[in-house]
């Protein structure tokens, strides 16, 4: 049986303190973190992504008292939803059931990051059902930023022929790679 909600539901996030993250204070994951989940920022730490979301590294919970009566426990969000489905619309469970299709995800940079590239669908799956230990979901991974501070990012890539014309062109690259 499906919760009535006429409100906002409040969640208690994860954060992740990957090394590139901005340290301590320095961080606003942290300082977010922090107010979400009272917890104390340490100044030495690396504070990277806070994450919002039902990701098993990650996940986030109902604060106390949101799934239902006053006294009840945490209820993780992906547990919340597999008990109300019909909160992702009708749309969102014809295509993806009763799963979050996103993890949404603040960032606090302070180095440069890997490239990363991330399979769609129906290659996470084959992925993850090879490598569980590297690819730790069978799901996709699309992504968009949304700057709140200044940032700069490379994206995505340019074809071959692009990339062998700049080579030719810069003739110092084409030497030092053949």
């Amino acid at each position: 049986m499906e919760m009535e909600v006429s409100r906002p539901l409040s969640l208690r996030c994860s954060v992740q303190k990957y090394d590139w993250g901005k340290l301590g204070k320095d961080s606003r994951v942290a300082r977010l973190f922090s107010r979400n989940s009272d917890a104390e920022i340490e100044p030495d730490r690396p504070y990277a992504e806070f994450w919002m979301g039902t990701h098993e590294s990650g996940p986030s919970f109902l604060v106390r008292g949101e799934s239902g009566s006053p006294d009840s426990e945490p209820v993780s969000l992906r547990k919340w939803i597999l008990d109300n489905p019909g909160f992702l619309g009708e749309k969102v469970v014809d295509r993806w059931g009763s799963e979050l299709p996103f993890l949404f995800k603040v960032l606090s940079v302070a180095k440069a990051l890997s490239i990363q590239a991330h399979p769609d669908k129906e290659l996470a799956k084959v992925l993850h059902r090879m490598q569980p230990s590297i690819y730790k979901d069978p799901n996709q991974k699309p992504e968009m930023a949304i700057a709140l501070t200044d940032f700069k990012a490379l994206c995505g890539f340019v074809s071959i022929e692009i990339f062998e014309s700049g080579i030719t062109f810069f003739s110092t690259i084409a030497l030092s790679i053949g």
